[in-house]
């Protein structure tokens, strides 16, 4: 989760639930990482990370899912697991374990499409031709349920100011707005970072959560009415 001026330390919002499908993918992404470190790490990438140019072809259309298990260097692994490991506890409580593992790689598979159509229609050139890795997407659809959830909560967070840095307590519509904000900024920039799928996921994310949200005050009336 590159790209963003705040650093986030936790969240104060303790989860009903152990999160153990969220410790799982941590624990996995970990184990994967230190494969492509001791493997021939380009022929990792170029295998099962996402190239663009093929999944519009039709093509190799499983690593829309592995991709969103590999990463770069330590850094990049390190911002996503510190924010799947902030946000996904509640999340997983929010939607329990079962639908957390399935909506975790929905979010992941459609930040990706996000990214592809982004690359294939929007820039083209050599960048359809770019593998793009990263648990990134899959963590801002993580991102966009918990600010629909949970937009009171507060995030203790590592802030820069003129006098160094200070710890701040910001709600969590703030801080992920914030973010949100950011990606859309740096979006139309040529970077490594794949910012268009950060976006899809977090939309998609976002609109998971009106969903459910929307579908438990309903049963909430009906039995209600029953009653």
């Amino acid at each position: 989760m590159r790209g963003f001026e705040l650093f986030p330390l936790y969240d104060e919002n303790k989860s009903l639930s152990r999160p153990y499908i969220n410790y799982a993918l941590i624990i996995i992404n970990v184990i994967v990482f230190i494969f492509e470190l001791t493997g021939n790490y380009e022929e990792i990438i170029f295998t099962y990370g996402s190239i663009p140019a093929f999944i519009l072809e039709g093509e190799s259309l499983l690593t829309l899912i592995t991709s969103m298990f590999l990463h770069g260097d330590i850094m990049h692994i390190f911002g996503n697991m510190l924010y799947l490991f902030i946000f996904g506890d509640n999340i997983e409580d929010r939607y329990g374990h079962i639908y957390y593992v399935i909506i975790y790689l929905i979010f992941g598979i459609a930040s990706g499409l996000a990214h592809v159509f982004y690359s294939g229609f929007i820039v083209g050139g050599d960048l359809v031709l770019i593998p793009t890795i990263g648990a990134s997407g899959a963590i801002s659809g993580v991102l966009g349920s918990y600010i629909v959830f949970y937009p009171k909560a507060r995030i203790v967070s590592v802030v820069p100011s003129y006098f160094g840095i200070r710890l701040a307590r910001i709600p969590a519509i703030l801080f992920l707005g914030f973010w949100f904000i950011l990606q859309l900024l740096y979006s139309g920039s040529l970077s490594s970072v794949a910012y268009w799928a950060h976006i899809g996921g977090f939309v998609v994310g976002l609109a998971f959560a009106l969903v459910k949200r929307m579908l438990t005050a309903k049963r909430r009336e009906y039995q209600w009415n029953r009653q």
